[in-house]
């Protein structure tokens, strides 16, 4: 029950906790990501919905997946107002799509590969659902080069990761996806305005399969 609570508190607020941070800087960010879209798109946790309005017309097909009930509900709602682009949604969990080897053509994470279970396991899952060529688009918040930082963000962690959707601090994102056979063409670091500098620090960018 209180899972349930807790899950619909997050999805009702989100949004409304984003705006600003999304206004200064994550809309922007999220138009030219967003934009290398092409084939057959899948989306991992697709959360409200927010990059719905940021995919290119041109892109074959998108799937999004998110595992939350009540994320999927507010996505759901959203996506009845963009019929341009072909949408299936699903509650698929990054590690457990099911999926066959090479379905897809591109791979979005936004702010997402902080708060999966297994990162390991999800980016090895994303490699392998990927077709030869295929791209990850990613956009991430991580752990600070700052020690001091690094460190109130090590003992924040445990009361940010349940207050906020399982969300890690201090995950290296760039090193794990290099470890996982992808090949990043492309990382942007900048700060994410608006936000407490536990959470600041980002990486933006294009990871390839070859």
């Amino acid at each position: 029950m209180l899972k349930k609570v807790h899950s619909y508190l997050l999805a009702k607020s989100y949004d409304f906790a984003m705006r600003n941070t999304e206004k200064r800087c994550l809309q922007q960010w999220r138009s030219n990501l967003l934009s290398q879209a092409r084939g057959n798109v899948l989306e991992i946790g697709a959360g409200t919905g927010v990059n719905l309005q940021h995919y290119p017309g041109h892109i074959a097909q998108l799937t999004l997946s998110e595992p939350d009930p009540q994320m999927r509900r507010i996505l759901q709602k959203k996506n009845l107002t963009t019929p341009t682009i072909p949408v299936h949604i699903t509650s698929w969990e990054i590690e457990t799509t099911g999926m066959p080897d090479s379905s897809f053509d591109t791979i979005v994470s936004t702010l997402v590969l902080c708060s999966v279970p297994d990162l390991s396991r999800s980016l090895s899952e994303i490699y392998r659902l990927l077709r030869p060529q295929g791209t990850l688009l990613f956009l991430e918040h991580v752990a600070s080069d700052h020690p001091q930082t690094l460190h109130w963000q090590r003992r924040v962690e445990p009361f940010w990761s349940l207050c906020a959707g399982n969300c890690r601090l201090t995950r290296d994102t760039a090193v794990a996806i290099q470890t996982s056979g992808l090949e990043i063409e492309r990382c942007i670091e900048a700060p994410m305005a608006g936000t407490p500098s536990f959470v600041r620090r980002t990486i933006r960018g294009s990871a390839r399969k070859a």
